[in-house]
């Protein structure tokens, strides 16, 4: 069985659906939906959950139309702004101050971000993952930047994405999955397995990403040496 489409495929073959989720920041679906297509995946749009979309969907349910005082890439900024969302990067009265992943945020958007948290603003990180990987090459991701501004303002940073229950439960309720009949298949403890434990979902640890070497935690129903060892499990698992 080969990896990523080939196990699609097998789940597709055994009825099983599926949903991708992801911390990406810097991606829509759309364009998440054409880097998979270019690979290979035969993929839906409604079968991708992008941690950016969760945050337009989160601040339409909360303020309806936000001002929104952005630290992030343009790929957000524009799908916040396809969401009746007003994005801005200048120090003006704010809704909201959204982080998500750039290269690189500065000190003086930390400035500004709390400065606006001060006067009522609502701080929404995408995520608070410590790296990511870009390429060959691990950078800092959004935890450090999250870490600054609570350093400097009273309340506390609205976390959107994984490990966040709140982002399992978007998941379940977009897809109608039964939550102790779902299983999270990921290659991170931090984000996707304590997540998924603590949502109460089952969960499959897949060791090629940064938890390759760490223990199995307790609650996980296991682990993955590959992606494409999946479909032995399920076989395994659920024969009928």
């Amino acid at each position: 069985m080969s990896q990523g489409p080939g196990v699609l495929a097998y789940l597709r073959s055994r009825g099983f659906p599926f949903l991708l989720v992801t911390n990406t920041s810097r991606m829509s679906a759309n364009d998440i939906l054409e880097k998979l297509t270019g690979l290979g995946y035969r993929v839906h749009t409604d079968e991708v959950l992008p941690v950016s979309l969760a945050a337009a969907e989160y601040l339409n349910q909360k303020f309806g139309a936000a001002r929104c005082f952005l630290i992030g890439d343009e790929s957000l900024a524009r799908l916040l702004e396809e969401h009746g969302h007003i994005v801005s990067r200048k120090e003006e009265s704010a809704d909201a101050v959204v982080i998500g992943q750039s290269l690189w945020a500065n000190f003086g958007e930390i400035d500004i971000a709390r400065r606006l948290a001060l006067q009522g603003a609502e701080v929404i990180a995408l995520h608070r993952d410590a790296t990511w990987p870009d390429g060959e090459i691990t950078r800092i991701g959004l935890g450090p930047i999250v870490a600054a501004i609570e350093s400097v303002i009273a309340g506390s940073v609205t976390i959107i994405g994984k490990p966040q229950r709140t982002f399992f439960d978007a998941a379940l309720s977009r897809t109608g999955f039964v939550r102790e009949d779902t299983v999270m298949v990921g290659d991170s403890i931090a984000s996707d397995i304590s997540g998924a434990i603590n949502a109460g979902l089952r969960s499959l640890l897949v060791r090629t990403g940064n938890s390759a070497k760490d223990a199995v935690p307790p609650g996980c129903d296991g682990a993955l040496d590959s992606i494409a060892d999946l479909p032995q499990w399920c076989d395994s698992h659920f024969p009928n």
